[in-house]
């Protein structure tokens, strides 16, 4: 099994907050919250775009609280700018992938980009450990379906993630919450016939 990923972490900030702050950020791109369950996902082509976006927040651990998309892109479609930018903090946004042999990082403040790293040579494994490790970051290569999996019956959820598959169960600590956001059609106002 490979790893192919992207996470963004959210420093000193209560899960709550972080809710309120991606319900803003996903309002801004016309995507409102919804509780339906067995949505199919949007393919991620450019993540920004998705007609449907959902995500696993996970509490407040060792100073971060931890969003993760579905979908495994690597790409955040702006999560972690659009965080910090919001709750005026500092997030950082974390790519990893055994398919490619990278792993990347830019760290925000207050919505502006401070510092961007990572390594793509033959110890990219070692060395994204090691930054792990370094930066106390929780939660490393869990994935969206499979906190959703996890979680409580009536969160809502996307097609295919609705079970998990094998024996691995992912460590979802209380107070995990999944939203899931979609960007409605416009709407059709029809002229009334006389």
């Amino acid at each position: 099994m490979s790893f192919d990923f992207g996470t963004v972490y959210v420093r000193d900030t209560p899960l709550g907050e972080v809710v309120r702050a991606l319900d803003e950020l996903m309002a801004e791109s016309a995507h409102l919250p919804t509780r339906e369950r067995g949505l199919e996902p949007t393919p991620d082509a450019v993540t920004s775009a998705k007609r449907i976006r959902s995500f696993a927040l996970l509490p407040l651990e060792d100073d971060w609280t931890t969003v993760i998309e579905d979908g495994h892109a690597r790409d955040d479609g702006g999560v972690a700018e659009g965080l910090s930018d919001i709750l005026q903090t500092e997030t950082l946004a974390f790519t990893y992938s055994d398919v490619e042999g990278e792993w990347t990082f830019t760290r925000y403040w207050e919505g502006q980009p401070l510092e961007a790293g990572g390594a793509d040579d033959e110890d990219f494994d070692v060395s994204a450990r090691e930054f792990i490790d370094s930066q106390s970051l929780p939660h490393f290569g869990v994935y969206y379906e499979e906190v959703a999996a996890a979680a409580d019956g009536d969160a809502p959820s996307l097609s295919g993630s609705l079970e998990v598959v094998g024996d691995i169960r992912p460590r979802v600590p209380m107070g995990t919450e999944v939203v899931t956001y979609v960007r409605n059609a416009p709407v059709r106002i029809e002229e009334p016939t006389a």
